[in-house]
């Protein structure tokens, strides 16, 4: 008999072809242990199992945004337009939660979301990603061009957390001219993530970059982090 799709899975499968496309997971129990009281998810749900977290990588979701925005001009016309289809996107894994009888809470990592987690640290408890030395999680296939989108707290079993890649290791951080410069958030910019020496095939498009740092720029107190 064949075992069911676990809940990682099921939002693997919904988020396909997306742009979404990178999906993993871990207990509850990991995240807890480093959350602060008030973020840990027994506040959210109660019976919670499961923490899934999902990324984008390269230029494939901002392609499927300008596209849409190109069919839908009113799109442009939202306060966040690229957040607003973001969540549109990640609506996908909520509905084949439901479809499957999952209970579950939602973050989404966009710049105005109501509570705030620490997107890097999900991504390093699910293997996705470990912090490089300009404050951003580096993917071994992707580097610096990738970025986390969203995260579900579920009350069903999910994948075990993947084996955690550490690309920065050995690597002489010419990204930031050296680990005696290696710093937080605020280096990084488009110049230092384009030094990065991994995941160069996956740059951003021109004008992806730039919507990302204008409107970092824009947001009073906002660390350019890209995104």
């Amino acid at each position: 008999m064949v075992a069911p799709p676990s809940a990682t899975q099921r939002v693997r499968n919904a988020l396909a072809g997306t742009g979404i496309e990178l999906v993993a997971s871990c207990c509850v129990t990991a995240y807890d242990s480093r959350a602060p009281e008030a973020l840990r998810t027994a506040a959210w749900l109660p019976d919670a199992r499961g923490l899934i977290v999902a990324a984008s990588a390269g230029p494939r979701l901002w392609r499927s945004f300008r596209a849409r925005v190109a069919s839908d001009p009113s799109l442009a016309m939202a306060e966040h337009p690229y957040d607003r289809f973001v969540s549109e996107q990640l609506g996908r894994g909520d509905d084949a939660l439901r479809a499957a009888g999952v209970h579950f809470k939602r973050f989404e990592a966009a710049f105005l979301a109501p509570v705030r987690i620490d997107f890097v640290a999900l991504a390093q408890l699910v293997g996705l990603g470990a912090p490089g030395p300009f404050g951003l999680a580096i993917h071994p296939e992707y580097g610096a061009w990738w970025a986390l989108r969203g995260a579900w707290v579920v009350d069903a079993e999910v994948e075990p957390a993947k084996e955690l890649a550490r690309p920065c290791s050995g690597c002489a951080a010419p990204c930031v001219g050296g680990w005696d410069n290696a710093g937080g958030i605020l280096q990084a910019t488009a110049d230092v993530r384009g030094r990065c020496v991994v995941g160069q095939a996956s740059r951003y498009d021109d004008d992806q970059i730039a919507y990302h740092y204008r409107r970092a720029s824009d947001l009073p107190g906002a660390q350019k982090s890209g995104s």
